[in-house]
């Protein structure tokens, strides 16, 4: 479960890199969307990935 876990964590932050990348599903929004959406997904990925680590290491400093 804790790989699936870091694998859904580093997908968000991979989609939101394709976002910010024009990748061909997400090359038709437009220029300010797009940077403003990839840069909310990244940064929600990042978010994601964080808590997690954190989550983990307060489970086991106990």
């Amino acid at each position: 479960m804790y790989v699936l876990n870091i694998a859904v964590r580093v997908f968000v932050l991979l989609v939101g890199a394709a976002i910010l990348g024009g990748v061909p599903p997400f090359s038709g929004l437009g220029s300010p969307l797009q940077e403003v959406f990839g840069s909310i997904v990244v940064l929600f990925g990042v978010f994601r990935i964080v808590t997690f680590y954190y989550q983990r290491k307060h489970q086991h400093d106990e």
